[in-house]
């Protein structure tokens, strides 16, 4: 029986886990323009396993964002169990176990990338979560540590080591980073990396997917390097600030060889929405977290920077309107 990442028609685009974004409001919005998987922020299996409301709270989802993965992170394999029971449980579709963070607050600790320090760890990881639930279990990396750009199989840890400590292990999918530890957002990617991983995780996992993540110069470049990679899709993440609607110009340019631009109407119409959605699920409280999505949605304006004090002080979503009726 297929599992929900092999229904899907491929090449698919999906989103990635980012901390402070990727929340249910954000989801939905991903979900109204086209993403085939959405995520939910990473969250801590130490978080979980203590049943911590906050971290519970991020793990709550809309219907309508299925199919909605959560992903776990952490160094300690015996917190993973009783987590993935625990996100199991809400009804999602699936879980990401997240061994490619480069930020402090994970790597810095041993967790994300550094895992792949220790593969004795990565197994133990893969195996209390696979053995705990039922639903499809993937994995997010990058394509090394102290790595060589343009030399898959050089520096002292590599993708390739992860692939093969992962081989006996049931992963659905594979979303890979194509950057290494030591070049986390910015400079090219190696894309001759990613082509070699996914041949080396279709070698063990014939029928699972594997995703390129890391690559967004356009829209045409995506739809490129996704072919190049021979990959089954692409993950977007920072390249989504702002613009949701990359998931729709991505699909059409896959099917047609075109896409349309979007217009500021459309922008508006999207941002107001977005600010309603948060309004509904996080309250006033958590409102101020929407001030920098609509940075990001004004950004590239020739009055961004007029925009910029005014949205900095929006309190509700009637601030909003009224700012984005003026222009």
């Amino acid at each position: 029986m297929k599992n929900f990442w092999q229904k899907i028609e491929k090449p698919m685009v999906t989103t990635t886990p980012m901390a402070g974004i990727t929340d249910s409001a954000w989801r939905q919005i991903c979900k109204m323009w086209g993403a085939d998987v959405v995520h939910t922020e990473f969250v801590s299996a130490d978080a979980l396993y203590h049943a911590s409301k906050k971290t519970l709270k991020m793990i709550q989802y809309d219907p309508m964002e299925q199919p909605v993965v959560v992903q776990l992170f952490g160094k300690r394999p015996e917190m993973y169990s009783r987590a993935a029971k625990i996100v199991e449980a809400t009804g999602v579709t699936g879980i990401d176990i997240n061994f490619g963070c480069p930020a402090k607050k994970v790597a810095g600790h041993g967790g994300g990338i550094c895992i792949l320090r220790d593969m004795d760890t990565v197994k133990k990881i893969i195996e209390e979560v696979t053995n705990a639930v039922k639903i499809p279990v993937s994995v997010k990396t990058r394509i090394g540590l102290n790595k060589i750009q343009g030399q898959p199989q050089a520096g002292q840890i590599n993708v390739f080591d992860f692939i093969e400590a992962i081989k006996d292990y049931n992963i659905s999918a594979l979303i890979v980073h194509g950057r290494t530890y030591e070049i986390p957002f910015t400079g090219p990617v190696d894309l001759e990396a990613l082509k070699q991983t996914g041949e080396k995780f279709k070698k063990y996992f014939p029928q699972g997917v594997y995703l390129i993540n890391g690559s967004f110069q356009s829209v045409e470049s995506v739809v490129a390097d996704i072919k190049y990679a021979q990959a089954d899709g692409v993950a977007l993440s920072r390249s989504l600030y702002g613009q949701p609607w990359l998931f729709k110009q991505i699909k059409d340019y896959i099917k047609t060889g075109k896409y349309d631009e979007v217009s500021w109407d459309i922008i508006k119409d999207t941002a107001i929405k977005h600010a309603h959605l948060l309004w509904v699920t996080k309250g006033s409280k958590g409102f101020k977290e929407m001030r920098k999505h609509l940075l990001f949605y004004v950004k590239g304006r020739p009055d961004a920077a007029k925009l910029r004090q005014m949205l900095v002080a929006v309190d509700k979503p009637k601030d909003v309107e009224k700012i984005f009726k003026k222009i």
